[in-house]
C-alpha cells in the first residue's frame, strides 16, 4: 500500500496541453470526478484518492492558466465554459478538499498499520541457535569402487549400441532389455541422520 504522499505523486503525472480547449477540460474534469466517486463507492481508497486530488490539481494549478481563462477581455461577457469554471472552483473544490483530507488521513492510518503490522512479523533470532556447521550432517567416507564404475559404464555402452542395432535385429532388443535386470548397479553410498 502507497502513503499519501506517493499517491500524491502519481496523481500529479499526468499531462496538460493548453491548446487544447478548456471545454474539454471541463468534461474530462466532470469525468475525473466520477471515477473518483465510483472508485470510493467501491471501497478503494486509493484510486479515488488519486482522481481527487487529480481533479483537484487540474482545476487550481492547470486550468488557471490556460489560454481561454486568462485571455478573456474583462469588458466581454464571459463565456459559458469560463462560468462553468469558477463554479466548479467555488463550489465543488472546497468539498472535494475535504474528501481528500478524510482520505489522507485514512490511507495514511492504514499504512502506518501495515507497516507496524509487517515490523512485528519479522522474525527474530532466537537465543538457543546453533551453528549451521554442528547441524551438517557428515558424508559416509566410502571409496570410489572404479570396477563397479567401469562396469555401469560398458553396460550402458552396450544398450546404446544395441538399440542402434534394434532396426536391423529385433530380437537383440529383447536381449538388452535382459540385461538391464541382471546389471548390478554400484551401490550408492547411505546417508544416516540422527534425530
Amino acid at each position: 500500500m502507497k502513503s499519501s504522499k506517493l499517491l500524491v505523486q502519481d496523481a500529479k503525472d499526468y499531462r496538460f496541453n493548453p491548446s487544447i480547449p478548456l471545454r474539454i477540460y471541463l468534461k474530462t474534469c466532470i469525468g475525473i470526478l466520477e471515477k473518483a466517486q465510483c472508485a470510493f463507492q467501491a471501497n478503494d481508497l486509493s484510486l479515488a484518492f488519486i482522481y481527487y486530488f487529480r481533479y483537484v490539481d487540474l482545476l487550481t494549478n492547470k486550468l488557471s492558466k490556460h489560454p481561454e481563462l486568462s485571455f478573456m477581455d474583462p469588458s466581454s461577457s464571459p463565456s459559458i465554459y469560463r462560468r462553468e469554471y469558477l463554479q466548479l472552483i467555488k463550489l465543488e473544490v472546497p468539498a472535494v478538499c475535504k474528501i481528500i483530507e478524510g482520505l489522507r488521513k485514512q490511507i495514511d492510518s492504514q499504512c502506518s498499520k501495515l507497516q507496524t503490522s509487517l515490523a512485528n512479523n519479522i522474525a527474530k533470532p532466537s537465543a538457543n541457535t546453533t551453528p549451521v556447521q554442528s547441524q551438517q550432517q557428515s558424508l559416509p567416507k566410502k571409496s570410489f569402487d572404479e570396477y563397479s564404475f567401469n562396469q555401469s559404464i560398458s553396460f550402458f555402452q552396450k544398450i546404446s549400441n544395441s538399440q542402434l542395432d534394434s532396426s536391423a535385429n529385433p530380437q537383440s532388443q529383447d536381449t538388452a532389455h535382459d540385461e538391464a535386470y541382471r546389471l548390478n548397479y554400484p551401490e550408492l553410498p547411505r546417508l544416516t541422520f540422527s534425530t
